[in-house]
């Protein structure tokens, strides 16, 4: 019975069911997941930002380029 009304609300809801299923009250109770969780605000100020994960790849790229330099010149050398 619970397989056939998850099955509904996945074909209604498509792609927000994962969603759905975290924070909707009513599909919770429905499924029988309690309370929704509570994101603590020190798990959100600990996770890093999009543009500071682009600065750090940038930087990562740049010195992976460096190198690459340094290891063609020495081996021209010999």
């Amino acid at each position: 019975m619970r397989r056939r009304i998850y099955d509904a609300f996945k074909e209604i809801l498509e792609s927000g069911v994962r969603h759905h299923l975290q924070f909707n009250p009513l599909l919770r109770d429905i499924f029988g997941l309690g309370p929704p969780l509570i994101l603590d605000a020190t798990i959100k100020a600990n996770k890093i930002s999009r543009f500071e994960k682009h600065l750090f790849n940038a930087a990562a790229f740049k010195a992976r380029t460096q190198r690459n330099k340094v290891r063609d010149k020495r081996a021209d050398v010999m």
